[in-house]
């Protein structure tokens, strides 16, 4: 019991630390990143040491969301083995996606790009290197598409998996992984169909349902933890 409590505690931790680091982005790009007017100078944003803490902040976290996806699925493996299955594995590519997309973002364009661009002596110099930055946007908005897209799958898998749960604070993680869904299938309506009215879902109502969501989930694997800690671990 007390090994199964301590495998929810951790995961709660990993979805709380998550959450942290997306509260620092929100604040960091409220207090400390200026808006870009331009391309030069949305690049050379990637210089500043507020939005490289941020931008390792999430990166790190997002890789540590692999914990609590595995301990879903393991606790929900035997009651809805296929629904666990494909939540692990579109989980896995979701965070794959992401570092992958994340990492040459911080350490090329980042990290090469952007210190290029702050000492470069000629405007062609600038030019070539602004058109580089323009084709890595132009490749993340179809990169964005499989990452969303499988985000979605295992929020939806996830969702199905927990429905098994009855009564209380136990359906909070179905309720997060529902919600989830919406918000992702609203980020790809709006980003991918031509959805605008959905914009709000990309824009202002991001990180305060992310938030939520997260909120839900880090307080469900508490509860769980603290009720594996009690009581024999059951699937429903």
């Amino acid at each position: 019991m007390k090994q199964t409590s301590r495998r929810y505690a951790l995961a709660g931790f990993c979805v709380l630390s998550f959450l942290l680091a997306q509260t620092f982005q929100e604040f960091a790009d409220w207090l400390w990143i200026p808006k870009p007017n331009s391309p030069q100078d949305e690049l050379l944003v990637y210089l500043l040491r507020a939005d490289q803490v941020r931008a390792l902040l999430v990166m790190g976290t997002l890789l540590l969301l692999i914990m609590p996806y595995v301990v879903i699925a393991l606790r929900y493996w035997k009651v809805s083995p296929l629904a666990s299955a494909l939540a692990l594995i579109f989980g896995a590519a979701f965070v794959g996606f992401e570092i992958s997309a994340r990492s040459v973002d911080f350490f090329v364009v980042g990290q090469r790009w952007a210190h290029q661009l702050a000492s470069a002596a000629t405007s062609a110099d600038r030019d070539a290197i602004l058109q580089k930055f323009a084709m890595w946007n132009d490749m993340m908005l179809g990169w964005t598409f499989p990452l969303r897209l499988s985000a979605f799958l295992a929020s939806c898998a996830f969702a199905v998996a927990t429905s098994n749960e009855t009564g209380g604070w136990r359906k909070l993680a179905l309720i997060a992984f529902v919600l989830n869904a919406i918000r992702l299938l609203g980020r790809l309506l709006s980003t991918f169909a031509g959805q605008h009215w959905l914009d709000s879902f990309n824009d202002s109502l991001y990180f305060p349902v992310v938030f939520v969501i997260n909120s839900m989930l880090v307080l469900w694997f508490f509860l769980m933890a603290r009720s594996a800690a009690g009581e024999p671990s059951t699937a429903c």
